[in-house]
């Protein structure tokens, strides 16, 4: 299955094959301030099966206690919608809410629970604290 993730004005689209490898919700601040809410969707797909379909992106370098982060958001409607971490080194990440055509599967994991809103609750099918297990270093 391939999946389409767009921005908001649908300039730029990339594509994917098949489900993340991981899809997390992050609390983390940095994730809030990206998209402007209470936590971050980050699904993680191989690289190999990711492909930009149009647009052209600028790239907000980040780095944090993580490792450097390349977010590439659309020129035309500011929207992040997908980077590269060195902590996900053979990932790209797409962010959650960009996908168009069929909705992602319920998120596996919450990263940064000391971060997460105190107003918020979690499915307990969501396993809370992402942890170094639980990030794929290779496929």
């Amino acid at each position: 299955m391939k999946r389409k993730a767009q921005c908001c004005c649908g300039a730029c689209e990339v594509e994917v094959k098949g489900d993340p490898t991981l899809y997390a919700l992050c609390n983390c601040n940095n994730c809030k301030k990206r998209t402007g809410s209470a936590f971050g969707l980050s699904a993680y797909f191989d690289k190999k099966d990711f492909l930009v379909i149009s647009g052209k992106t600028y790239i907000y370098p980040v780095e944090n206690a993580q490792g450097k982060q390349q977010r590439h958001f659309c020129q035309h409607c500011g929207t992040t919608l997908f980077w590269f971490a060195d902590v996900f080194d053979v990932f790209v990440g797409i962010a959650g809410g960009c996908f168009v055509d069929e909705p992602l599967p319920m998120p596996t994991v919450s990263a940064m629970p000391e971060n997460q809103c105190s107003w918020f609750s979690l499915n307990d099918k969501i396993k809370s604290g992402l942890t170094a297990e639980d990030i794929p270093k290779e496929l």
